[in-house]
């Protein structure tokens, strides 16, 4: 999952637009793109397939189908899927249920800049994409 010098690609998945919107303006003049966005489970799993992200943000808490059931979709349909969980329900217990199913990592919002990126950094170190 090497980027050969390019940004990494990242999908961002959220129900709210401002969210998305500050993902988009944080990943702006770093080492990542933000490729595509989504609203809802169903979107970023269709999104997922589409553009191939190197790293999904996904939010835990969305109407209909949960970031966590998306979580298990996307991982069921690539196992070496690179995701990364967001939420304001940072508990222990929310936390360690979404790196057991498979979650490299968790940011908690509200969302600092320099967090979110030093996150991705380090997934990326642990994952081998070249950032």
């Amino acid at each position: 999952m090497e980027t050969n010098g390019k940004k990494v690609r990242v999908l961002a998945v959220d129900d709210s637009k401002t969210m998305l919107a500050m993902i988009s303006a944080y990943l702006k003049n770093s080492s990542f793109e933000l490729v595509a966005t989504a609203n809802s489970g169903p979107e970023a799993i269709e999104k997922y397939q589409e553009h191939k992200p190197q790293i999904v943000l996904l939010d835990v808490v969305m109407p209909d189908v949960s970031g966590i059931e998306t979580l298990e979709r996307i991982l069921g349909s690539d196992e070496e899927a690179c995701v990364v969980m967001v939420s304001s329900l940072g508990t222990e217990a929310t936390v360690q249920d979404c790196l057991k199913r498979g979650a490299k990592s968790f940011v908690q919002k509200p969302i600092q800049k320099d967090g979110m990126l030093a996150t991705l950094k380090s997934v990326c170190r642990e994952t081998g994409v070249a950032i």
